[in-house]
């Protein structure tokens, strides 16, 4: 009967206490919010109230110079220029200026290019800018059609005090002022601009005079506005600002104080964006509002009004108060409630707690209902402390339920978020051991090639690895257990029992529970051993199902892992396969795309050990692999470079050494020498000059033939003298005999039509550039020049052939065409490695790849990227790349440099900025160039390295970390 009774009072207690608690909460809260509109709804009207007294002060400003211009305008002041010096009218402008100290000149202009001012230089800024008389009260500047001008300085009586002439570059019809002034003779006022002379705030209202035509005009500044703000009554917290539609600052309070009237407006957009006000500068359009910002930590009100007046100018006032003073009360108040409302609640928690605490009759039922839950069928929830022995029962089981939840959640959150295999097998087993009370778990994976092969992959606690449990062994032991396991079936047994497995096992060791793990596609890829150094309660053997389930998702990762390993394999070799292929393609670059990973990875661990020098450089598991791909592919463009271009070792090779060519024409002349001696002797000529002519001849042959052979190898410089010497060898004709258009190929044949026909015998020059020799770019190919985004110039022609202009070449063997095919390898890396489809993290690949050939001082190619756009990668590649080649003995074109050749080399880069001096001081520093060297190079290439001297070339400057990139 009282537990019936309670039951009642205890859902009658809870729902009076939820009621009086929502009621409580209500309360507070619309309290508070109508308080806080209250305080904000009060602010918006000071503040247009604020605004309307600013619209009255900017109008008080404005429209008595209106007036005064209107009356100027209608009189005889404007039609005549030397009216300004009229005591008459001077004393009438000296009264506008003395009852607007705010206007600081009145000044006309006309067609004829004549203008004349009056300034008020009673102010000390305008005394100071130009140089007035101490007594001046009144400057007027006459300045006639030529540039002739005539200033004169009245006192304060408007009595003549000095004149000065000058001459002056000034047309006023040129100026803003005149030439945007109406032609209907309203009054036109600028826009707020910065008085350069005087640096103060301003605006020029002018009119056009009807009469004379010219114009009419006042300066005026606004510096009293910001002393009008600070006048205004709103708490000295509040930033304040005054602006022009164009987001000129015209006024501002709080901001800057004891800021000097000629303070620049950079200054104070400077001082603005350091306050609450800053993001009005961001703003394109500005629209009345009010909202809330967070500035150092704080919030503000932040409210922006417009202020139009009679001229439709549009000024704007913006004001931020801090939002604990705008709401100060209202925060007072809702604390007080807060306070209030605990305190009755409080006493209400009381009473309803100890009739709770009186009732455990209907728990009885719901512990009936979770001991479900305990069984995987309902969601975790939180447990309640309580005395009552059925209470306890029940939050004792929930808390099982919930933490076997939470945990198995938890490994699935690990499994989802871990992409590393042995970390997610370790979790798993964790899981296992903690679920099954066990003492220690162990995963065998079956290898991915070969089934039968096990390896342990995963094991806890950590020292269990020591206790070399021999799984294979362990199911020839127990052939009913290996039965089982085939069957998908769990086996359990206790070591006691089968004397087969004595010896084998830890002595320890009382139960053991063993399960296979199975793929979708039916193979065994591993089992799970469990052991119990224990006698197993039934309470762990409930467990069994669980497990079982959860190990699924093992089989779901190995397998998983299986098939991305397969395919990072497959991808990986055919890297390599594709890199080897290239180095393959030329025997003299064979190893490079090999050699360079190597060097790479080994600058690369240096870099990201470094934390001083590459503080932001990190080497993580992907972005390891992202740079192994990129390293090992920085090349493949090379894949569609002509070999005969890459292994060219002198200039007139293409497919073969054309000197050949050359040589044989030389054989001809000197043939041809021999047979007009010949026929000189039998026509009776003298033997012995004959002979000494013929000699000369073969010698001059020679020795031209000699020279063109040595031009041929590129190993000097071609200055212009030797240029001449070949242009005089190659004038030298031989005479052809024999059509060269048979045998040619149909492309030969297209190219030999342009130079047109000759008739035989015809003469030819010993050294040829004609016209089929060049070969033009095809349609394609222009057409992928046609968006070209790449900072490397592309040449006229594909290839020139012409043999003086590839023996012309100054330096090396290459012509500006070949060397263009080179450096395009890089692009067609670019463009090749664009199109494959990566995964999130190797997206970086072709840009890693595609910068090696940059510089730091952005003249590399191909896109010129300098320091601030070139990513650590690229850069250490880039050492990488120069290196190797400085060092490489393959190739035809080069000696291979000996170490400190190359590293002296690379230190004048890294001084010139060609390659990053902070790389090249940590390849010298941890000796990463002395194990390239004793892995790759031969022992004829290692000589002694100074490297302090070396260091010394570069001396880089101190890292600056706000412009190092990733």
């Amino acid at each position: 009967m009282f537990g019936t009774k309670s039951t009642l009072q205890l859902h009658i207690a809870s729902i009076f206490f939820i009621v009086m608690s929502i009621l409580a909460v209500l309360l507070i809260v619309l309290s508070y919010q109508n308080s806080k509109a209250l305080n904000e709804q009060l602010a918006q009207e000071r503040m247009a109230q604020s605004a309307e007294q600013i619209k009255l002060a900017f109008d008080k400003k404005i429209i008595p110079v209106l007036t005064a211009l209107d009356t100027l305008a209608e009189s005889d002041f404007g039609n005549h220029l030397d009216a300004s010096n009229n005591k008459y009218w001077l004393a009438s402008v000296d009264a506008i200026m003395d009852i607007n100290p705010d206007v600081l000149s009145i000044y006309v202009g006309y067609p004829d290019e004549s203008s004349a001012f009056i300034r008020s230089t009673r102010p000390a800024f305008m005394k100071e800018q130009f140089s007035t008389p101490e007594n001046s009260h009144i400057m007027v500047d006459i300045n006639q059609t030529g540039g002739a001008q005539t200033r004169i300085y009245y006192d304060s009586d408007l009595a003549f005090i000095d004149e000065t002439k000058n001459t002056i570059d000034y047309l006023p019809t040129t100026r803003p002022w005149y030439r945007d002034t109406p032609a209907d003779g309203s009054i036109y006022i600028t826009d707020p601009y910065f008085y350069i002379f005087i640096k103060r705030m301003g605006i020029t209202i002018s009119k056009r005079m009807k009469e004379s035509g010219g114009v009419l005009a006042a300066d005026i500044t606004l510096a009293s506005l910001a002393d009008f703000l600070k006048s205004l009554p709103f708490s000295n917290d509040s930033k304040m600002l005054l602006l022009y539609e164009n987001h000129t600052i015209l006024a501002q309070s709080g901001i800057m104080e004891n800021a000097p009237e000629n303070t620049l407006q950079e200054t104070y957009k400077n001082k603005a964006m350091q306050s609450p006000l800053k993001s009005l500068f961001s703003e394109g359009q500005w629209e009345e509002s009010s909202s809330t910002v967070i500035h150092k930590g704080e919030p503000w009100r932040l409210s922006l009004v417009q202020i139009t007046n009679n001229n439709d100018k549009g000024l704007w006032l913006a004001k931020a108060v801090p939002e604990i003073k705008l709401i100060g009360s209202a925060l007072e108040a809702r604390n007080n409630q807060i306070i209030i409302a605990f305190i009755v609640l409080g006493v209400g928690s009381l009473l309803i707690l100890w009739a709770a605490a009186r009732i455990a009759t209907p728990l009885k039922l719901l512990n009936q209902t979770t001991e479900r839950i305990r069984h995987l069928d309902f969601a975790a929830v939180q447990t309640p402390d309580s005395n009552i022995i059925e209470v306890k029962e029940l939050a004792l089981s929930i808390g099982v339920m919930s933490e076997t939840i939470a945990d198995f959640l938890e490994t699935l959150h690990g499994v989802s978020n871990n992409s590393n295999f042995e970390s997610l097998l370790t979790d798993m087993v964790t899981h296992c051991k903690k679920t099954s009370d066990a003492d220690y778990v162990l995963l065998w994976a079956a290898d991915m090639e070969d089934r039968s092969c096990l390896s342990l992959a995963a094991h806890v606690p950590e020292a269990t690895s020591a206790t070399q449990i021999d799984f294979v062994q362990l199911l020839e032991d127990l052939p009913d257990m290996a039965a089982a396991l085939d069957n998908h079936s769990f086996y359990t047994f206790t070591p006691q029992d089968r004397v087969e497995v004595t010896g084998h096992l830890p002595d320890a060791l009382q139960r053991a529970w063993v399960l296979p793990l199975y793929n979708r596609e039916d193979e065994r890829v591993g089992f799970v051993f469990i052991g119990f150094n224990h006698s197993v309660t039934p309470e762990q053997e409930e467990k069994i199902p669980f497990i079982q389930e959860f190990l699924g998702f093992a089989s779901l990762i190995k397998e998983n892992w299986d098939h991305i390993t397969a395919q990072k394999n497959l991808f990986k070799s055919f890297v390599e396969m594709f890199a080897s292929a290239i180095d393959t393609k030329s025997p003299y670059t064979g190893g490079h795309c090999q050699r360079v990973p190597e060097l790479t990875f080994m600058l690369a661990e240096a870099a990201h050990k470094d934390t001083e020098l590459f503080p932001d450089f990190t080497l993580d598991e992907q972005s390891r692999e992202a740079l192994y791909f990129a390293a090992w592919l920085h090349d493949c463009g090379k894949v569609t470079t002509p070999e005969y271009v890459v292994d060219k070792a002198t200039k007139l090779e293409t497919i073969y050494n054309r000197i050949h060519e050359i040589r044989m024409r030389f054989e001809v002349l000197k043939r041809d020498a021999e047979i007009e001696y010949w026929q000189a002797i039998t026509q009776g000529g003298d033997s012995a000059s004959l002979k000494q002519m013929l000699t000369e001849k073969h010698r001059k042959l020679d020795a031209d033939f000699a020279f063109v052979a040595k031009t041929n190898i590129g190993g000097e410089f071609m200055d212009e003298k030797n240029i001449e010497i070949l242009a005089r060898i190659s004038k030298q004709t031989w005479m052809r005999t024999m059509d060269d258009t048979l045998g040619l190929s149909w492309e030969e044949e297209q190219r030999r039509k342009h130079r047109g026909g000759h008739d035989l015998p015809c003469e030819e020059h010993l050294l040829t550039d004609t016209r089929d020799q060049e070969i033009h770019w095809t349609q394609s190919q222009k057409k992928a020049f046609e968006n070209w985004t790449f900072k490397l110039t592309v040449p006229e022609l594909q290839f020139n052939r012409g043999e003086l202009y590839n023996l012309s070449i100054q330096r090396g063997t290459l012509t500006a065409e070949e060397r263009f095919n080179i450096n395009d390898h890089i692009i067609q890396t670019i463009n090749m490695l664009n199109k494959l489809p990566y995964p999130e993290h190797l997206r970086r690949i072709p840009e890693i790849a595609g910068g090696h050939h940059e510089k730091l001082d952005g003249k590399g190619y191909p896109n010129g990227l300098s320091d601030a756009n070139l990513p650590i990668d690229s850069r250490i590649m880039a050492v990488a790349d120069i290196f190797e080649a400085l060092t490489a003995s393959d190739r035809p074109y080069k000696k291979a440099k000996k170490l400190s050749e190359a590293l002296k080399i690379l230190a004048f880069m890294a001084k010139d900025r060609h390659v990053d001096p902070h790389l090249f001081q940590l390849f010298i520093e941890q000796k990463i160039y002395m194990q390239y060297a004793n892995a790759f190079l031969p022992k004829e290439q290692h000589d002694d390295v100074d490297e302090q001297a070396l260091l010394a070339i570069v001396t880089p400057p101190k890292k600056d970390t706000t412009t190092a990139s990733q």
